[in-house]
């Protein structure tokens, strides 16, 4: 868990807090956050592990026949 300082620094980023608002909605894939935010995918992968690693939402491994795909939602 992150202490509050270090909570608004990682909040400051507004692709950050738009990808939190997103999910605060539904579960979200990567490549869907980037198509609905217009940022590229490798920020929206750069931001969300931050957003992980710090424990803001949390991240599934959906494996299907072509591809694994991380499905991410806020943590419960």
């Amino acid at each position: 868990m992150v202490d509050f300082d270090e909570a608004l620094n990682i909040l400051e980023n507004k692709a950050r807090r738009d990808i939190l608002r997103r999910l605060a909605k539904e579960p979200h894939y990567p490549l869907q956050l980037s198509e609905l935010l217009d940022i590229s995918q490798q920020a929206v992968v750069k931001h969300l592990r931050v957003l992980e690693e710090n424990g803001f939402v949390e991240s599934e491994k959906i494996p299907s026949v072509t591809v694994s795909y991380t499905h991410l939602t806020l943590p419960t």
